[in-house]
């Protein structure tokens, strides 16, 4: 799934990821939704539009610029990674989602599965933006297309038991969780604050 051919295509899977839409994303920079789906298309965003979609979006400008290869060719991995949000921008977001995530939880106290369907119902199956805004910020999040579907992995990080020697060493230890099962602890975790 190669979406970063062009600055309209990566424009789209940002909002895509950011959980918006085309019509509210036109809105929001005071543009018809006509006439921005036509710059998006024709790749002709302004550089005002620009700043104001990466303020908006929270667009990383200087990963955009990498993954099109102004700075030179680009791995296949560099280009299936979006960043993660800054903090101000997710702290915004997970109230948001926190406050459904709750609603949600109360209608289901026993299921988890069922909770993290409706999660997904509720954010139009967006595991990137939900992923993105609910796990901590030191966990990576990939992406691999395996048969033209798009998963996610979460990277979470294992904390290092017993006493560490300072001669040796030991690497931190990751677990790659898929994204449902990544979201599933989430929840369980939200389940435990409530």
């Amino acid at each position: 799934m190669d979406c970063y051919d062009s600055i309209g295509a990566m424009i789209k899977w940002y909002i895509k990821c950011r959980n918006k839409t085309i019509k509210e994303t036109a809105a929001s920079m005071n543009i018809k939704e006509t006439t921005f789906s036509a710059q998006l298309i024709n790749n002709t965003v302004t550089a005002d539009t620009l700043l104001r979609l990466a303020a908006y979006l929270d667009i990383d400008l200087e990963w955009m610029m990498i993954v099109l290869g102004y700075h030179g060719p680009v791995s296949p991995v560099e280009r299936e990674m979006i960043p993660r949000m800054r903090d101000e921008f997710r702290t915004k977001e997970r109230k948001r989602v926190n406050k459904v995530l709750d609603t949600i939880i109360m209608e289901n106290p026993v299921s988890t599965p069922a909770a993290r369907r409706e999660l997904l119902r509720a954010y139009h199956d967006n595991v990137f933006y939900l992923l993105d805004v609910l796990i901590p910020e030191d966990y990576r999040i990939y992406m691999f297309t395996e048969r033209d579907k798009l998963k996610y992995f979460v990277d979470i990080p294992e904390p290092v038991q017993g006493r560490q020697s300072p001669i040796v060493r030991r690497r931190r230890i990751n677990r790659l969780f898929e994204g449902p099962k990544a979201l599933d602890i989430v929840i369980e975790e939200r389940k435990d604050q409530l």
